[in-house]
């Protein structure tokens, strides 16, 4: 009969041999599925148009935005819904990301007063004037033009702002997907690519609330 030391040995020896590598390769396996999974939500929407001609209300894009990440949202205060939704998902979005490089939030505005809707809208969503943030004016002819650039997905009789849909352009500058925030599983894959790409700066779970984990 074997002795109880030679069972703990021979037990440890199995883990380290057997038990070790095998929950690595289970890991490794998981996130290699899991990463081809998010690469398979990306398309091609083409070349992200030049923002560089609009007026900065709040904030710049970089000149080159190039190597970077891009989110790209519609902001009309006049639609109440979507402007709450957006809100709520920028401010988590930017708690999220805050500290990771080469990424950037601009919000395309249209609005009667732009400094007053972007310092309020700003105030209410806790959005602090950041480098990674911009609002860029235009009129509803511009609104509605930019949104069609982007390819926004958009109902025929719908427009920009309706619902809180966001444009991802990669490093490339292309535009690889868009994301309706307004749904839950849209939003997780959108932190879930940007994640990918461009890791979150600490260890951490993702949130579509603040003070609220999945």
């Amino acid at each position: 009969m074997a002795k109880p030391k030679q069972i703990l040995n021979l037990s440890v020896i199995l883990l380290i041999l057997v038990g070790f590598p095998l929950v690595s390769f289970i890991y490794l396996r998981d996130g290699a599925n899991y990463r081809r999974d998010a690469i398979r939500t990306m398309g091609d929407y083409g070349q992200m148009p030049d923002l560089r001609g609009l007026t900065a209300v709040s904030g710049e894009l970089p000149p080159d935005l190039r190597g970077a990440m891009t989110v790209v949202g519609w902001l009309d205060p006049t639609k109440e819904a979507g402007t709450r939704i957006y809100g709520h998902m920028l401010d988590s979005l930017f708690q999220q990301f805050k500290d990771s490089p080469n990424l950037y939030f601009t919000t395309v505005l249209l609005a009667q007063d732009p400094e007053e809707t972007v310092a309020a809208f700003s105030a209410k969503y806790n959005l602090p004037e950041d480098p990674m943030i911009s609002f860029l004016r235009v009129d509803e002819t511009e609104f509605a033009r930019t949104a069609e650039a982007f390819k926004l997905p958009l109902g025929e009789y719908d427009s920009p702002g309706i619902q809180p849909i966001v444009a991802l352009v990669d490093s490339s500058l292309t535009i690889v997907q868009h994301y309706d925030l307004a749904r839950r599983d849209e939003t997780i894959g959108l932190v879930q690519l940007i994640s990918l790409i461009i890791p979150l700066p600490a260890k951490q779970d993702i949130i579509l609330d603040r003070g609220k984990e999945l």
